[in-house]
């Protein structure tokens, strides 16, 4: 095929989109792609791992509906991603209602206790501290949204990862490349060495993991609710495990946790409303740079073939990192104007600075300046995130340089769940750092939360019962009122821009979800390095080199470029994908 039909078609795609064309009949799944792409009439679930989506779809097709799917799926993939997420974990969760058209959002993320944690340092790729956990939310999280929006019984919702615990599931490859990474780690306590170390040496893809003490844990958790985990047995064995390493962890910080139901950030692209995670939560970097890239993108010239296209891409994308990282912190302790930097006002001030190819390094924008300004039209019915006070000290903001576990080690989970009624949930899910602490009780590990606050002051420095700063970014877009994607990944500093190209790719390109995942990725940061898949021509790697951008390639299967899952309507079907970065697959019916 010539380049100019090529062009031709992808103009074609371009303007479709723009003009919100009817989407055509998904086509068939093709072979290399069997079990990453699904295409359903009724529900999806796109996880990490088929047994987490086979969990989720059996909730849908038992008469649950997308929050069911969602904890099943949840909870069955702390069992078999131990190294992701898991009981020790952390999150945030959109969920959509179509009936009601409502979108909440629950932030879950582990925090801090009366301690107050800390920016902890000493980070050695190996063993950490276990005064880097912080209290676990995943527990209580999943349960108050199953509690409050779930139809099937708690008990029902948790049997699939019951059952994987107990009985047993097959290592996949991913698995086991990360227990044979971080063998020092998972040795220091028994109970992890017994499971993922057996004999000495690390499980290999295709062995049998069975764990009877996690299967334990589950059940007390199934019957007695999050009780169990927050006052019961389990906070005892907790607080008694993390006090003999040095944690500050006490049980009244762990019966005092509660998660926080907040509302999306919201703006709108090329006609649909993108609704993303709230602050300390990076949704406002999603936003600010779709909003960029609506008003710049050259398309159809691809940014991995045209040296335009990217520099469109790669500075929305660069000040997008720059605003996140100067004003991202917890809400209920700091003012963050994530409304403001989520705005299309604030977009067309950043506008030049995005364009600048003469300077990777940008300046913080005024975000403030907007976030006093009434909310959208399309946004207002969603009850957008309200403002936040201003602080007395932010004229001289500039992003943080120090990296933090959550921007370069982060292991991490995302799930994308739609049911046959048109509800959705995008939801993310981290242990921080691969295996978090490497603190074990009970049958899980425990979370590295603390290393995401920062040394250097600001709006993430630490204080009690604060929640550290995260780039989770789960994402949800509508169209005319009713779901047209949910999507989110892992990856750290890759998160939200895995989602800003997925949804590029997929909207001003018409690429299918599945091709849209597999485009060739960049990573920019607020310091002008510039992390690069293969994929792209030589004249954009050479703009990129002339523009001043520190290079660093990487082969396309590279995880470090994130893991999305996505799911988006195609016609009167649902086309699910999952990342080949990652060993996830996607269920449906």
């Amino acid at each position: 095929m010539s380049m100019r039909v090529v062009s031709s078609l992808a103009s074609a795609s371009f303007l479709c989109a723009l003009a919100a064309c009817s989407a055509p009949t998904p086509a068939p799944t093709a072979a290399p792609d069997v079990g990453k792409r699904f295409v359903a009439e009724h529900g999806v679930v796109a996880s990490g791992n088929p047994y987490a989506s086979e969990a989720g779809v059996e909730m849908l097709r038992r008469g649950g509906n997308a929050v069911d799917a969602a904890v099943a799926a949840t909870f069955a993939i702390g069992v078999v991603e131990p190294m992701m997420s898991g009981l020790g974990a952390g999150g945030g969760m959109m969920i959509w209602r179509q009936k009601a058209r409502s979108a909440d959002y629950l932030d879950f993320y582990s925090a801090a206790g009366a301690a107050g944690g800390s920016a902890v340092q000493g980070y050695t790729g190996t063993r950490v501290s276990a005064r880097g956990v912080g209290i676990p939310g995943a527990v209580a999280g999943l349960l108050e949204a199953h509690a409050k929006y779930g139809r099937l019984p708690r008990a029902v919702v948790m049997e699939p990862a019951i059952r994987l615990a107990a009985d047993g599931y097959t290592a996949n490859s991913l698995l086991a490349r990360e227990v044979a990474a971080d063998t020092e780690k998972i040795q220091h306590t028994a109970g992890a060495r017994r499971i993922f170390l057996p004999n000495g040496r690390p499980v290999r893809a295709g062995d049998l993991i069975v764990q009877p003490e996690l299967a334990a844990t589950l059940k007390r958790i199934a019957t007695d609710g999050p009780n169990a985990f927050y006052t019961g047995q389990v906070a005892q064995d907790l607080v008694r495990t993390l006090g003999a390493d040095g944690s500050p962890m006490t049980l009244d910080d762990l019966a005092r946790y509660r998660p926080h139901w907040k509302s999306a950030l919201c703006t709108t692209y090329r006609g649909r409303v993108v609704l993303s995670a709230p602050p300390p939560q990076s949704g406002m970097e999603v936003l600010e740079a779709l909003n960029l890239l609506e008003t710049s993108l050259p398309a159809p010239a691809l940014p991995s073939r045209d040296p335009r296209a990217f520099a469109a891409l790669a500075g929305a994308l660069r000040v997008s990192v720059t605003d996140r990282g100067a004003f991202v912190g917890d809400p209920l302790q700091v003012g963050v104007p994530a409304a403001g930097a989520s705005s299309k006002t604030f977009a067309r001030t950043r506008a030049m600075a995005a364009a600048d190819t003469t300077s990777v390094r940008a300046q913080v924008g005024d975000a403030w300046a907007a976030d006093s300004l009434p909310a959208a039209s399309d946004c207002a019915p969603y009850h957008v995130q309200g403002r936040s006070a201003r602080p007395a000290a932010t004229n001289d903001a500039q992003p943080s340089r120090q990296p933090h576990a959550d921007e370069l080690f982060s292991e991490t989970t995302h799930l994308s769940v739609v049911d046959n009624e048109g509800n959705a949930v995008s939801l993310t899910n981290t242990n921080g750092l691969g295996f978090g602490t490497g603190s074990w009780v009970d049958g899980f590990f425990l979370n590295s939360a603390m290393y995401n606050f920062s040394s250097r002051g600001g709006p993430n420095a630490p204080s009690p019962y604060k929640t550290p700063a995260s780039t989770i970014s789960p994402t949800i877009l509508l169209r005319d009122g009713r779901v047209e994607m949910v999507v989110g990944s892992p990856g750290s500093a890759a998160i939200p821009p895995a989602i800003v190209q997925t949804i590029m790719y997929t909207l001003d390109y018409g690429l299918d979800p599945m091709q849209a995942v597999r485009m060739p990725r960049i990573i920019p940061s607020a310091t002008g390095r510039l992390q690069i898949e293969d994929g792209f021509s030589n004249e954009v790697l050479a703009a990129a080199r002339r523009f001043g951008y520190d290079v660093a390639t990487a082969p396309p299967t590279d995880m470090a470029f994130g893991g999305v899952h996505v799911i988006a309507r195609v016609g009167n079907r649902w086309v699910g994908a999952a990342d080949p970065r990652r060993d996830g697959e996607v269920r449906g019916y």
